[in-house]
């Protein structure tokens, strides 16, 4: 049963409002029994019995059926919860919109610098070390990413209802630190942007060759990027986390994201001192050891 605290259903809570009747509907949710039997249990006048049980059957909490023979009726259940909906929702009902990115599909690439490059699951995209491989229209099939510098993008559209609110967003990637060929100790500073807000930044600690990865196809290098870290990026109520870890006092609340028409996550390999960049390798489905590619999760309340 569903109520609120209008007039309505006023009823309701009037019929729960005696230590008699709440007696009753213990007594008759485990048992059937008349209310002759009821009056005896309770050493009560079976008028009085029979006064509490029409309150509960006005309030549609209870009602009477008969016994086989028809000669006698007892009172059933009708309901096993009642449900109280205030005026305001301190807790809202959550929605998720999730969202499947490859990792060649972004939206924009800048300032890319050598070493870097992309290859699909069977063959490299163009050259190493080619800046332009990353405008071309093979990058679709990128299945690994490479850049030593630069910033890149991608976008998923904002496709909420209009009267929504965005409560907390997360994307989870698989990534690792960029070195020539590869170094498991090759540290790396990475920050991130959501809709151009700069929410924090996290450290990659490796460019991973040491076993090959476990989705990584056979014919490339062992001397290569076999595999990175699977990073978890939240903003939520309260902060900005990656895995679990707060990196920045930045909210969901402070990016106004439900008024946009699209949501954008951001990375940028950040210098680690001076101008040395630990760069930045991103993994799709088919190379690494996770078989996914970049995924976006949106929660939402109405």
């Amino acid at each position: 049963m569903d109520i609120d605290i209008s007039p309505n259903s006023l009823h309701v809570y009037q019929a729960l409002d005696s230590e008699v009747r709440l007696e009753i509907l213990e007594i008759i949710s485990g048992e059937t029994v008349t209310a002759t039997e009821l009056a005896q249990r309770m050493n009560i006048s079976k008028a009085a019995i029979s006064k509490n049980l029409h309150i509960l059957e006005k309030a549609n909490i209870i009602s009477f059926k008969k016994n086989a023979d028809s000669r006698k009726s007892y009172p059933v259940m009708n309901i096993d919860q009642i449900n109280i909906h205030f005026p305001q929702k301190i807790f809202p009902e959550y929605h998720k919109k999730a969202y499947d990115i490859p990792i060649g599909n972004y939206f924009a690439i800048n300032h890319v610098v050598p070493s870097c490059g992309l290859s699909s699951e069977s063959s490299l995209i163009s050259k190493m070390d080619d800046v332009n491989a990353f405008f071309s229209a093979e990058r679709f099939r990128s299945q690994i990413l490479w850049i030593t510098q630069g910033t890149i993008e991608y976008i998923i559209p904002n496709e909420l209802p209009s009267d929504s609110k965005i409560e907390m967003i997360e994307f989870e990637l698989e990534m690792a630190s960029e070195f020539p060929l590869s170094n498991n100790n090759w540290h790396s500073r990475i920050g991130f942007w959501i809709n151009d807000n700069y929410i924090g930044e996290t450290e990659l600690p490796g460019n991973y060759s040491d076993v090959q990865g476990n989705y990584t196809p056979d014919w490339w290098p062992e001397k290569f990027s076999q595999y990175g870290l699977l990073k978890h990026l939240r903003v939520g109520e309260l902060d900005t986390s990656i895995d679990s870890n707060s990196i920045s006092n930045v909210k969901i609340s402070d990016l106004n994201l439900s008024d946009s028409s699209r949501l954008t996550l951001k990375m940028s390999v950040l210098p680690i001192k001076n101008d040395v960049y630990g760069g930045l390798t991103l993994f799709g489905e088919h190379f690494g050891n996770h078989r996914q590619n970049i995924k976006a999760n949106v929660y939402y309340s109405d």
